[in-house]
């Protein structure tokens, strides 16, 4: 399921078992990096880089404020 979206020129998916993998992708975007995979669509988890964990926390501020 996670392959279909992620073409080669995107990135590069290893599975770590039967349920998980791991993206390995690079953008000169943290914008970009965050909004195109919070669309895939499933589950997801950033270990790193730490500049862009801390952006997600900073867009996910933004847009739960957005809503309420």
């Amino acid at each position: 399921m996670a392959a279909e979206p992620i073409t080669p020129t995107v990135g590069v998916i290893e599975a770590v078992d039967a349920e998980h993998c791991v993206l390995r992708t690079g953008t000169n975007s943290l914008d970009e990096l965050a909004i195109y995979v919070a669309t895939f669509g499933f589950p997801f988890r950033v270990h790193e880089p730490p500049e862009l964990i801390a952006h997600i926390r900073a867009l996910t501020t933004r847009l739960t404020a957005a809503v309420d």
